[in-house]
């Protein structure tokens, strides 16, 4: 006797994405805040830590322009899981756009680089308004690579 079992994905019917959120008050430590709690969440999602090592850095990027321009108010810290992808975006009061130039490599500017990084180690970034601000946004790719 032959017999078929008709299923539904084992995947949840109300399933959401892994995501975070982290407020982060407008203080000096806000960056180490936001790479503690990045670190500890994409470990806990099970993301390759070479993975990690590089959302670390655009989220210690994008937090330090946020706490560096931010004048009413903390930011927020958001990370999802998406499509494969790991989507790093982070809110705050300011509502200047952020300029996506690179800074020429015979300047001698302090500051300045930390979207040419993010652009290097992202394979998607952006900035839109939101009500109150602005929220830059990057993505990193989480799939394995071939070897």
């Amino acid at each position: 006797m032959n017999t078929t079992v008709n299923r539904l994905p084992t995947q949840p019917q109300h399933y959401s994405p892994p995501n975070s959120h982290l407020s982060l008050s407008h203080v000096q430590h806000a960056v180490r805040a936001a790479r503690h709690h990045a670190d500890r969440v994409l470990t806990g999602w099970g993301i390759p830590s070479a993975i990690i090592e590089d959302a670390v850095v655009v989220i210690s990027e994008l937090v330090t322009n946020a706490t560096l321009h931010t004048r009413n108010g903390p930011a927020e810290l958001h990370l999802l899981i998406q499509d494969q992808q790991l989507v790093i975006a982070v809110t705050d009061t300011c509502t200047d756009s952020i300029e996506h130039t690179v800074p020429r490599e015979d300047s001698d500017d302090d500051h300045g680089r930390g979207l040419a990084i993010v652009r290097a180690l992202a394979c998607a970034f952006g900035c839109h308004r939101v009500a109150g601000g602005k929220r830059v946004w990057a993505q990193i790719e989480v799939q394995a690579q071939a070897a």
